[in-house]
């Protein structure tokens, strides 16, 4: 199977890069800006700094447009802006669909990205490799069938390595599950602080109600017993 539909390379589309085109245009032209309004700033260092902002972001554009996930009969291959990464078949543990954590926060961003686990339990993610881009539940199960063909009759799953890769996914979901709490706490945290203003309180209690005790810890001390519990859920 493999030999007949290996190498697969999953790259950004068009419109994504020309996203990314067009974010980066825009931050050149913002540091641009200042270099060529300032009036008392010598030719010299106008022109070097525009030349050294024009190179960063002509070599962002260019990595970007590089970035890719490779799959072949040796493994994976992901390039990225700043290096590549290789994994053999045999030395991967696992391939998993992990949440996006700031899809909520940024319109039109996947709500999941792919990620191959290492030998020692590390995740590398497949760039370009989600729900945007590809079909992503066909190209996942491609991948599954790839890596158990390929990484050897005598592979053996690591205990050690998959509750390593457990745990650390369990941090990461508690540390979301913590934010939802100290969102959540925050309108309750908002009743509590305009409690002084509709009666008496004494001393001791206005101090706690005020917005600095209030927010400054109650919304910390949620986003911690959010974090314990959702993780001691999940472990």
């Amino acid at each position: 199977m493999s030999d007949r539909t290996l190498p697969r390379e999953y790259r950004t589309t068009g419109g994504q890069a020309a996203l990314v085109a067009g974010v980066v245009v825009i931050a050149a032209a913002a540091a641009l800006f200042p270099l060529w309004t300032e009036e008392d700033m010598p030719a010299s260092v106008r022109w070097i700094g525009s030349i050294a902002v024009l190179a960063l972001f002509a070599w962002l554009v260019a990595g970007a447009a590089r970035s890719s996930t490779t799959a072949d009969l040796r493994g994976i291959r992901v390039r990225g802006v700043m290096r590549v990464r290789r994994m053999s078949w045999r030395e991967i543990q696992d391939i998993r669909v992990e949440a996006n954590p700031g899809a909520s926060m940024q319109q039109g961003a996947p709500r999941v990205f792919t990620y191959a686990y290492g030998a020692n339990g590390k995740r590398t993610q497949l760039i370009h490799l989600d729900g945007n881009t590809v079909d992503l539940e066909g190209e996942l199960a491609f991948l599954h069938a790839a890596w158990v063909e390929l990484r050897g009759a005598d592979w053996t799953e690591s205990a050690r390595v998959t509750r390593r890769i457990d745990r650390g996914e369990a941090r990461r979901m508690a540390v979301m599950g913590g934010l939802t709490w100290g969102m959540t706490a925050f309108f309750p945290l908002i009743v509590l602080s305009l409690l002084p203003l509709f009666g008496d309180v004494s001393e001791p209690l206005a101090t706690l109600l005020s917005p600095g005790v209030l927010f400054g810890v109650g919304c910390p001390a949620a986003w911690i017993i959010g974090s314990v519990v959702t993780y001691r859920r999940l472990v």
